[in-house]
């Protein structure tokens, strides 16, 4: 299997706050790590971050069984679903992510935008 807990925040999602309760995944094949996701409960739901440092067939397949894993994860924490949510600190938009997610079974996709202001 290709998930692997950690104990500490992976550097691709510094921008998490590391004292909020979730768990930190590394996603990895044979050739290293692929992704990392940060996931924890938040009601009904397990609220999923997925970020991938590679793309291709392969990896698309090995997303497939993490999935997997995820589901079993939120079955045994009783969740009755998945909300997945992706931020891209650069401020583009993603038209590909979507349909990326549409092949692992997400719907009811928005589009949420933040911002930050630094008070001086």
């Amino acid at each position: 299997m290709s998930v692997r807990e950690t104990v500490t925040r992976p550097d691709a999602m510094v921008h998490f706050p590391e004292n909020d309760n979730y768990r930190w995944l590394e996603l990895s094949d044979d050739i290293g790590a692929y992704g990392h996701a940060a996931f924890k409960e938040r009601g009904d739901a397990l609220e999923v971050h997925l970020t991938l440092a590679r793309w291709g067939p392969s990896v698309r397949r090995q997303v497939r069984d993490d999935s997997l894993w995820v589901k079993k994860e939120a079955k045994r924490l009783e969740k009755r679903k998945i909300l997945g949510v992706r931020a891209d600190t650069s401020g583009n938009f993603d038209p590909n992510l979507f349909r990326f997610a549409r092949l692992f079974g997400f719907t009811n996709f928005c589009v949420l935008q933040t911002m930050e202001q630094t008070v001086e």
